[in-house]
C-alpha cells in the first residue's frame, strides 16, 4: 500500500535544526558500515527488540536493527468475512441461551418478547470471535524497525530472508536497485513487494518499505534517531479455513539459504535532526503530549506510541481513525494471541484513503500503532 508522503517545509527545518540528537551521525551520509550506534533515551530503549527477534514465518529482525514496540497482528477483511457467518450463528445461539436463562428467572417462566442484548464477550478487549471454538488467526503481521548500523547489510538480510522464504518469488538480493532507489550513489528509499508460496504451501504477500528521512530538509521523522526506518508486513493469503496436516518432524523443510553480495558505493544519507514530537504526521495527525513516540515515519506513514493508560491508548487509536475518515464506518476487530491483545480500528475515507489504529495490550504496557494509506 502506498502511504502519505514526507513533510518538507523550511519552517520545520528552522524549528529543529538546533535540536540535533546527541550521538547521531551528522554529515553527507554513511556507506552502511561506519555509522555509529545511535544514542536513544531510556523511554525508547525500554521498548526495543534486538536482532534475531522473531517476526513471523521464520523472518527475524536483522543484525544492525531494532524493532520498536510489539508486533502488530490483525485480521484482514477477507478473513473476517470468511468467519462472519459462523460468528452470526454463535451470536444467535448465545442470544437464545440468554433468553432461556432470563425465562428461567422470570416469575411467569416465559420467554421475553425481546431477548437480552447479545454481547460477543465479557470484556471490550476479548477476541471478537471468542464465541467460536476455533477463532480465526490474525493473517496480517507488521513489524516496525529502526536501522541503526550497517544499513545496507540489514536491508539485504531482510531481502535474503524473504527470498529464502519465498523461493518462487523471483527475488534477487544482489540486485540492490531493484528494491532500493539509489540516486547519485545515495539511497533515497526502499520498496519491495513480493508474493509466493512457502515450503509448507502457504501463500504469503510480503512488503518492505523504508523511509530514509527528508532529503531536502535533512530532517527525519520524530523518534527515528536520524536513522532509516522500516515497515515490514506479512500477509497470509492462504485459505483461512484450510486444515493443514502436522509435519512429520518438528522442523519444516526449507529452501537453501539465499546470500547476497553487498553493493559498492552505496551511501545512506545522514539526517541532521529528528522532527519534533508535535510534527503533523499521518495526513495531519499530531501525537498527544502525554504519549511517548517510540518510532515514526513520513513515508510509509506510521507511528508507534507507548501510552500509560489502556483507556487512553484505546481512545487514541479509535479517535485517530474516526478523524482521518470523517463520516465513514469504523470497523473494530479484537485479536487475542498468547501474550497480547490487538484491538484494531480501521476506516476508508470518501477519497479512498485508509486509516488504521491498533491498540496492543501486552504485559509490558499499552502501545498504539497508527497507519495511513493514501488513495491509490
Amino acid at each position: 500500500m502506498k502511504r502519505w508522503g514526507r513533510v518538507a517545509t523550511a519552517a520545520l527545518s528552522a524549528a529543529v535544526v538546533t535540536s540535533v540528537l546527541t550521538g547521531c551521525q551528522i554529515g553527507s551520509g554513511s556507506s552502511g558500515s561506519t555509522t555509529g550506534q545511535p544514542t536513544a533515551p531510556a523511554e525508547i530503549t525500554d521498548h526495543e527488540g534486538g536482532p534475531e527477534s522473531p517476526i513471523i514465518a521464520g523472518l527475524t529482525v536483522p543484525t544492525g536493527a531494532v524493532q520498536l514496540g510489539p508486533l502488530v497482528r490483525n485480521r484482514s477483511d477477507r478473513v473476517i468475512a470468511a468467519y462472519q457467518p459462523d460468528l452470526a450463528v454463535a451470536l444467535t445461539r448465545q442470544g437464545v441461551s440468554d433468553a432461556v436463562s432470563a425465562a428461567n428467572n422470570n416469575a411467569d417462566g416465559v420467554l421475553q418478547d425481546v431477548p437480552p442484548v447479545i454481547t460477543k464477550s465479557g470484556r471490550p478487549d476479548d477476541d471478537s470471535f471468542a464465541l467460536l471454538e476455533d477463532p480465526p488467526p490474525a493473517d496480517v503481521t507488521t513489524a516496525l524497525i529502526r536501522l541503526d548500523t550497517d544499513e545496507t547489510q540489514a536491508v539485504q538480510s531482510i531481502v535474503t530472508q524473504i527470498a529464502t522464504l519465498l523461493p518462487d518469488a523471483d527475488i534477487d538480493p544482489d540486485d540492490f536497485t531493484s528494491y532500493c532507489t539509489v540516486v547519485d550513489e545515495r539511497v533515497t528509499g526502499c520498496d519491495l513487494e513480493a508474493e509466493g508460496v512457502t515450503t509448507d504451501d502457504r501463500t504469503l504477500a510480503i512488503s518492505m518499505r523504508i523511509d530514509t528521512g527528508n532529503l531536502q530538509t535533512r530532517i527525519s521523522a520524530p523518534s527515528s534517531l536520524t536513522q532509516p526506518v522500516m515497515e515490514l508486513q506479512v500477509q497470509d493469503l492462504s485459505d483461512p479455513r484450510l486444515e493443514r496436516a502436522a509435519p512429520d518432524t518438528d522442523e519444516l523443510p526449507v529452501s537453501p539459504p539465499v546470500t547476497a553480495q553487498e553493493p559498492d558505493d552505496v551511501i545512506w544519507p545522514a539526517m541532521d535532526a529528528d522532527a519534533p514530537a508535535d510534527t503533523p504526521l499521518l495526513n495531519g495527525w499530531v501525537a498527544p503530549s502525554d504519549a511517548t513516540i517510540l518510532l515514526s515515519s513520513f513515508d510509509p506513514g506510521f507511528v508507534v506510541l507507548n501510552v500509560a493508560s489502556g483507556a487512553d491508548a484505546r481512545e487514541i487509536a479509535r479517535g485517530y481513525v474516526t478523524d482521518a475518515a470523517p463520516g465513514s464506518v469504523v470497523t473494530t476487530d479484537s485479536y487475542e494471541g498468547l501474550n497480547e491483545v490487538d484491538v484494531t480500528f480501521s476506516a476508508t475515507a470518501a477519497d479512498g484513503s485508509i486509516a488504521q489504529g491498533t491498540h496492543v495490550i501486552t504485559a509490558r504496557g499499552n502501545y498504539v500503532m497508527l497507519f495511513y494509506s493514501p488513495a491509490s
